[in-house]
């Protein structure tokens, strides 16, 4: 009974420290050109690095990088391939975004009829059941006493009149 209940202890932490984790950190083997555009959202500088094909580290001064367009320029071109290590932001931290298409948007505007303009709406706004009338009254309450328990009063009174369309006229009396 004890070595069956350890045996799937084992088994049950052993799956559960099995289980891969997922992560930003992304490794890429890629050939030596002038500029690379390593991912399409901002890199992490604090961990970035480069190797080439044998594990040795590149030195920094032989390439520069922009991070938050994910923009690596080599400054001279003495190895064929390497391999890059970083961590990506996620895709909401770097994304734009816009209350306007920036497409739409001119800077030295000549042309007036292309341009868009922004007005307010002056159309009254929709009301559904605009033709009923209401009133009435909810009223809560609470009774604490000493020997007794807590108590909690409720009421509601409401009236409901009007038409809904042309042909059809409501008149409700709804009470608790």
């Amino acid at each position: 009974m004890r070595i069956s209940l350890l045996f799937l202890l084992l088994l049950v932490f052993g799956l559960a420290h099995s289980q891969d984790r997922a992560s930003n950190l992304v490794v890429k083997r890629l050939a030596m050109k002038d500029s690379i555009i390593l991912d399409s959202v901002s890199i992490n500088p604090a961990q970035f690095h480069i190797r080439d094909l044998l594990g040795e580290t590149i030195d920094s001064t032989r390439y520069s990088i922009d991070f938050a367009k994910s923009l690596l320029i080599f400054k001279d071109e003495r190895v064929d391939s390497f391999e890059v290590s970083y961590l990506k932001f996620p895709e909401f931290l770097t994304k734009k975004y816009y209350t306007l298409d920036p497409s739409i948007i001119v800077d030295n505007p000549r042309d007036l009829s292309r341009l868009y303009s922004l007005k307010p709406d002056n159309r009254s706004p929709f009301t559904p059941f605009a033709g009923l009338n209401t009133s009435g009254s909810i009223s809560r309450g609470i009774t604490i006493g000493n020997n007794q328990n807590s108590v909690l009063n409720s009421q509601l009174d409401l009236q409901i009149s009007g038409k809904l369309s042309d042909k059809v006229t409501l008149r409700a009396s709804i009470q608790d």
